[in-house]
């Protein structure tokens, strides 16, 4: 086998072996008690009994959030290793059929390139170690949108269909990419219509991906409909994520806190519901945390847009998942309480507070933490480096050839993504997992604009010659 990374057989056996690590490291802190798995646990009896037409016990505890998908992999798949290994494979497939569409249809020159960006891709292998539906989702979603590429390129109506199964298996799984999703048709018929490649038949055929995406929702519709008397789509933690995210702004005016159990959001919802021992995410909690926010941000509009710039640094310093190697989510880790002050110091540009952390803390740890923390740190940086070279390339690639940017259409869909990801962290709630969910989008991004702006003119230049 030949050692070179335009060889496929060893870029594929290499990032087999740097998936299998990231696994390997994290195992250890792979757990069923966090991200409400014990709802989709939960669910998967439900799924069961409904299979074997028992009469279900399960029905009454459920709720409308989180959305059920994840439970079907509790049911096929109830030990952690399998879910690794399953959702291991699903992230190793959309890498594998992403460099394949790079290098094999969009012929990019910089194959070395693309494939050391997606090698050096910890934040998305550690992202995928986790029990959660992103997970799943992310990969499907990925799959699913490579599926429209061929689509822009072939105007095959099969990679439509294909493309439209797997949306909906998404949505399943994270409803939020419903928006995206049903606005991916009109951002397709705007795009054909500017490149003046717009029909009537192409118009038509689009459709089909929402159309799937509802029929493959519709039994969650009916299930909130028992749950609700109303028919819907969704699962119903918005109203909570927009209201908790206003307590991202540190010190802000409303007293809100970014936690689950934020002491205002549970006196506002205890005062509204009469005492009624109710979830913030139950359908009317949702209905009403929305409209609270609202109100805030309309009462308040300046605190509001300090908290979205707040959200933008956020972004810019922690845009990506950093795994939980040294598991962080658990707080096991020696020194926590001074890792987590020094990372709001950071967060909030207090140098000066930060400084006094590092050398006033008597830092101790174990060997072991001290290589997970340098596993840790290192992702972190891969993370930060690839959005700001994203960032940075967006902005030569504006710059240089504003006119042509969205020309491809490839490039121009991956942004529709990102921008919608991107708001969400800007003004609901920023979580570097739900941006790590496109991290591969990010890659084809920085592969195609790293071609188009610096390698296609010397291209034509050697043709000539």
């Amino acid at each position: 086998m030949k050692i070179s990374l335009n060889n496929d057989y060893f870029f594929y056996s290499f990032l087999f072996l740097l998936i299998s690590l990231c696994s390997l490291i994290s195992y250890e802190n792979i757990s069923f008690d966090l991200y409400f798995n014990h709802k989709y646990i939960e669910y998967s009896r439900f799924f069961r009994d409904l299979l074997h037409g028992y009469k279900n016990k399960t029905y009454e505890n459920l709720g409308t959030f989180p959305i059920w998908g994840y439970g079907v992999v509790h049911l096929f798949l109830k030990n952690k290793l399998y879910i690794l290994i399953f959702q291991q494979l699903l992230c190793i497939i959309s890498i594998i059929k992403i460099d394949q569409f790079l290098v094999k249809i969009k012929k990019i020159t910089s194959v070395k390139f693309s494939r050391i960006l997606m090698l050096l891709a910890l934040p998305c292998f550690f992202f995928h170690t986790q029990m959660w539906p992103k997970s799943v989702s992310s990969s499907l979603l990925i799959l699913g949108i490579l599926q429209l590429f061929y689509f822009m390129e072939y105007k095959k109506i099969s990679n439509l269909i294909y493309s439209g199964i797997l949306m909906g298996l998404v949505c399943n799984l994270r409803s939020d990419y419903i928006f995206v999703i049903f606005s991916i048709p009109f951002f397709i018929i705007i795009f054909e219509y500017l490149n003046k490649n717009l029909t009537k038949l192409n118009c038509l055929k689009i459709f089909i991906i929402p159309f799937i995406v509802f029929l493959f929702l519709c039994p969650w519709g009916v299930y909130t409909f028992s749950k609700t008397n109303h028919f819907f789509l969704n699962s119903t933690n918005t109203g909570h994520t927009f209201f908790i995210g206003l307590g991202q702004l540190p010190n802000n005016a409303w007293g809100i806190t970014p936690m689950d159990d934020d002491k205002l959001m549970a006196e506002i919802i205890k005062k509204e519901f009469d005492d009624e021992d109710i979830s913030t995410v139950d359908f009317k909690a949702n209905k009403f945390l929305l409209n609270e926010f609202k109100k805030l941000v309309i009462l308040n509009p300046s605190e509001w847009i300090k908290k979205c710039f707040f959200s933008l640094r956020l972004i810019l310093l922690d845009p990506f998942y950093v795994g939980n190697v040294a598991n962080f989510q658990k707080n096991e880790i020696s020194n926590i309480d001074g890792i987590r002050s020094l990372e709001k110091s950071v967060y909030n540009f207090d140098f000066k507070s930060a400084t006094e952390i590092i050398l006033k803390t008597k830092w101790s740890f174990s060997v072991k933490e001290i290589f997970q923390m340098i596993i840790t740190i290192l992702t972190k940086i891969i993370g930060v480096f690839t959005f700001i070279f994203f960032l940075g390339l967006t902005i030569i690639r504006f710059s240089k050839y504003a006119g042509t940017v969205f020309l491809c259409p490839i490039i121009s869909l991956s942004y529709l993504l990102i921008i919608y990801q991107v708001s969400i962290s800007l003004f609901a709630f920023h979580m570097p997992v739900y941006n790590t969910s496109i991290y591969l989008i990010y890659l084809i991004s920085i592969v195609l604009l790293f071609e188009k702006t610096f390698l296609s003119n010397n291209i034509q230049l050697l043709k000539n010659k």
